[in-house]
């Protein structure tokens, strides 16, 4: 039993460790920013949530004060434990252009809300204006806000954003 126990623990993390191996400093560079971002979204601490989002999100959403007061108004009836996974999973692409590092990250959420167990699959954009070493990042699959050219306007063509994913079932 001790042997089936050990072997599914070392399945299980080493499942987790190839969505998450991060080939050099830029990219270990992102999952720390991205964790630290959502991390902070888990405890609702917006201060250090806010260093992490793109500043041109900020403004859009009538900078740092309202963008605090959008939070706290959006996330007052979620209870800490409605979010039972938020993890930015893998880095899709990593594009360096001549102003800055751009890349696509996928993140993870399962919630359980009023019965249901709501799962989605978005997509951010980061953005590193000092060589892949800090991130601040956005939702591009948050199309009610802004289109990502429009909160990036120097977007990299490049990078193709895939679209958002949601299931919802009852609980």
């Amino acid at each position: 039993m001790y042997k089936i126990v050990v072997m599914a623990v070392l399945l299980v993390l080493t499942a987790c460790g190839d969505a998450r191996n991060p080939k050099n400093n830029t990219e270990k560079n992102i999952y720390r920013s991205a964790d630290k971002m959502l991390l902070a979204f888990r405890n609702k601490d917006w201060e250090t949530f806010m260093t992490y989002l793109h500043p041109n999100m900020i403004a859009r959403l009538g900078g740092k004060d309202q963008m605090a007061r959008l939070m706290t108004a959006q996330m007052k009836d979620v209870p800490d434990s409605a979010i039972k996974k938020l993890m930015v999973s893998r880095i899709l692409q990593v594009k360096e252009t001549p102003t800055d590092v751009q890349c696509i990250v996928e993140q993870q959420m399962m919630m359980h809300l009023q019965g249901a167990e709501v799962t989605s699959t978005t997509y951010l954009v980061g953005e590193s204006l000092d060589h892949g070493k800090n991130w601040t990042f956005f939702d591009a699959s948050n199309s009610g806000v802004a289109s990502p050219g429009t909160i990036k306007p120097n977007l990299s063509p490049e990078l193709k954003i895939p679209e958002k994913k949601q299931d919802a079932r009852e609980l």
